[in-house]
């Protein structure tokens, strides 16, 4: 374009816009009008082949018909040979026979039988001797009587075809028209051959089998060998060009044939089924010219219509373009001289502002690591909401973390040139990652990331050598290694809980936690049973509830003196799961995120600060319980207050309390849960089980009459559902708040709820 001498933009654009769409409606074209005149060849020699196909399937209905007739007529007891001259009456009931067949098929025109021993022609209409019928009464053209008579006379098993000829009767209702002969074997039984079969058609009913719904310039024939057995002619063309074409490619169903002055046609043949026939249909190519020729006029009008709305589109895309590149050229400054375009002006603008943003890069290059190290910090925190993000996030920092697995790990903090080494020693172990110092605990956090197990082993090992080589106390471990970025901070926990135990473990070898003695195993079926409770009483809103789950949690705490790993599990789970009903409200503070900080996490070291925690988590929530609740449609509050007045009662039933307040069974069981977290079933479980934990407690009532105190007909239902909800039985329970040291009050006395 510069070349050209074009320097306007917009010119470019639309030169260019112009150029491409050209090239394109230059290609459609070709192949649209290839694809025109194929598809329009292909569709004319269907319709042929088509009218072919129906004018064959007619013709040989019609052939197969009278065949059928000689054959009936061979079965016939009125059939059997006989002469006039000694059977008369014969002659007559053959005579009333006859006339059913004519009456039943009208294609032919006349039907004679003639015997091999008489010399007479019988049909359904007279009886004449066959002198007088060759010699007078039925005379062909290009046929003397005395062929005729051996046409007749002729005693074998081939059937005889008489195309087209013009035939003077006076047995016909028109004394000269054209007539087809079939001559077919008569035989006795279907055995013996006893005479022959005369069948004549009009011409006139072959022409109605090559009648076209729609006028067609088409010459169609039905050969029989190499005779013409009728034609219907559009078309002036001889039909020996026609007998040539067939016996040159006999096979070829379409065939192209071009005569002396140069005018082309096509040839469509089709085989019959019978009598050895063949269909042939004859059209001028210059059809197909003229309809191809049509499509394409029709396409070129519609590109030229379609080109109308494009060159509008043209110019509308242009300007669009080329405002943006004039708002740039004026927001960096780049006014193009007279000898240059906008494009140039622009580059020189750019070079421009790169030389001046070559020192602010320096110095974000400089800021690297401290976004690196609040990147890792973020990361143990899990405050990015996706993997996707994470990834997103390193990539910006220089850092690969797109990998399989990661582990993280704590270790000694050294002078900072270690941390150095240390970051450096990740390219070298195949592995990607980052570290920061813990300034107040005196300890390296890494997060290291990599594709094989192996390679995560290796680092660990690298970076105990390295810190060896400047300390022999040094002090690494790692926990576990993990694939989902959402347990990062499970991830800290292990390796904060691993680097605790080094005093048992000693600081030789790596402390990996899965080494770490596993003294939290007998909590594991405590726990999953006392989050399922707890789960649902912080659903249900239920202060009193979770009251008494957290005194439960800290007696149970005190008497087991369980390890410090096993209760900072125990604090994790029930942590993520109160902050996960937390963070399903909105308004939610910033700062409530500080109970699941993993830097607080690390200093909380008695059960009393856990149950402390607790309580003041669970007043939260209740307090966004409380008013979220008045938010709640009004059947589901009322529901609520019903089973809580009601949950005593043993025919108190989901459907009962949807057949109360009009609604169905299941719409209440969605919606409830839709609004609370749970289903009204389990609601109902949970205020039947709290309500059975405390008569179990404070009375020395059997469990049979505990079971019917709560809703229950049946105690072995009320235990094997009370065993579900606590992991424990009925009686059991009751033994362990006996035995439970009175003394050991939790810290603390209730919760505020909204609800109570």
């Amino acid at each position: 374009m510069r070349r050209l001498g074009i320097r306007s933009i917009f010119s470019r654009y639309v030169i260019s816009y112009a150029a491409v769409m050209a090239i394109l409606y230059i290609g459609v074209s070709i192949y649209v009008s290839n694809s025109y005149g194929s598809a329009i060849r292909a569709s004319i020699a269907e319709e042929n082949e088509n009218r072919l196909s129906a004018l064959r399937m007619q013709h040989e209905e019609k052939l197969t018909s009278m065949i059928s007739i000689a054959s009936q007529l061979s079965l016939s007891p009125y059939i059997a040979p006989f002469k006039l001259e000694d059977n008369p009456m014969k002659a007559y009931n053959l005579k009333q026979h006859l006339s059913s067949y004519k009456t039943a098929d009208s294609f032919f025109d006349q039907l004679y039988i003639i015997y091999h021993t008489d010399n007479y022609m019988h049909s359904s209409g007279t009886t004449v001797s066959l002198d007088l019928f060759v010699n007078t009464l039925m005379n062909y053209d290009n046929l003397s009587p005395e062929a005729l008579r051996e046409l007749l006379r002729k005693n074998d098993d081939t059937l005889t075809i008489l195309p087209g000829l013009n035939v003077q009767s006076i047995l016909t209702a028109n004394s000269n028209r054209d007539m087809i002969t079939f001559i077919v074997p008569l035989r006795l039984d279907g055995r013996y051959n006893i005479g022959n079969t005369f069948f004549q058609i009009q011409e006139d009913k072959y022409q109605q089998l090559f009648a076209d719904e729609v006028y067609q310039p088409r010459n169609m024939y039905i050969f029989h060998g190499d005779q013409i057995l009728s034609a219907k002619r559009r078309i002036e063309i001889p039909d020996d060009m026609i007998l040539n074409a067939l016996k040159e490619q006999p096979t070829k169903t379409i065939q192209e044939l071009t005569t002396e002055e140069g005018t082309r046609y096509l040839v469509f043949v089709q085989e019959g089924a019978i009598l050895g026939l063949n269909y042939v249909s004859l059209i001028p190519n210059e059809t197909v010219q003229m309809q191809t020729a049509r499509s394409r006029l029709s396409f070129v009008l519609f590109m030229l219509l379609l080109s109308i709305p494009c060159s509008l589109l043209t110019v509308f895309f242009a300007r669009r373009h080329v405002k943006p590149i004039r708002e740039l050229q004026k927001s960096i400054g780049a006014a193009a001289p007279a000898a240059e375009d906008g494009f140039t002006a622009i580059r020189s603008g750019i070079e421009t502002l790169i030389g001046q943003n070559k020192a602010l890069h320096t110095r974000l290059d400089e800021s690297k690591p401290t976004f690196k190290a609040a990147f890792v910090k973020n990361f143990v925190k899990c405050r990015y909401a996706t993997r996707e993000e994470a990834i997103h996030m390193a990539a910006d920092l220089g850092l690969d973390i797109d990998r399989t697995y990661y582990c993280v790990s704590i270790m000694t903090s050294h002078p900072s040139q270690e941390l150095d080494k240390l970051i450096a020693l990740t390219n070298e172990q195949d592995v990607d990652g980052y570290g920061m110092e813990i300034i107040d605990q005196e300890q390296f956090l890494f997060v290291v990331f990599a594709d094989k197990r192996e390679s995560l082993v290796s680092w660990a090992e690298a970076a105990k050598s390295t810190l060896n080589s400047q300390d022999k106390e040094a002090v690494i471990s790692a926990s576990n290694i993990h694939v989902d970025f959402s347990e990062a901070t499970s991830a800290y926990l292990e390796a904060s809980t691993a680097y605790d135990n080094r005093f048992v473990m000693g600081n030789e070898y790596v402390l990996w936690f899965s080494d770490v003695s596993a003294t939290a195993r007998d909590m594991e079926p405590f726990t999953r049973g006392y989050l399922e409770g707890f789960r649902k009483a912080l659903h249900a809103g239920d202060a009193r509830a979770l009251n008494d789950r957290i005194n439960e949690l800290f007696q149970i705490l005190r008497d087991k003196k369980f390890s410090l790993f096993a209760f900072r599990m125990i604090y994790n789970d029930i942590i993520s799961l109160l902050l996960n009903k937390y963070l399903s409200y909105d308004g939610v503070s910033a700062e409530t995120l500080q109970y699941y900080d993993v830097f607080e996490l690390s200093r909380i070291r008695q059960v009393e600060d856990l149950v402390e925690t607790l309580r003041q988590l669970c007043s939260d929530i209740l307090q966004k319980e409380g008013q979220a609740a008045a938010e709640k449609p009004s059947v589901i509050r009322k529901v609520i207050d019903y089973m809580r007045q009601n949950f005593t009662d043993p025919e108190l039933s989901m459907g009962a309390v949807a057949d109360k307040y009009g609604i169905s069974a299941s719409r209440l069981s969605l919606e409830y849960k839709d609004l609370t977290g749970m289903y009204p079933s389990e609601y109902l479980l949970l205020l039947r089980m709290e309500k059975a934990k405390e008569l179990l407690a404070e009375t020395d009532m059997p469990i049979q009459d505990v079971a019917s105190a709560v809703g229950y007909y049946d105690a072995s239902g009320f235990i094997r559902r009370f065993k579900k909800h606590m992991n424990m039985t009925p009686v059991q329970y009751r033994q362990s708040v006996k035995n439970s040291t009175t003394k050991n009050n939790p810290p603390g006395s209730s919760l505020d709820s909204g609800d109570e």
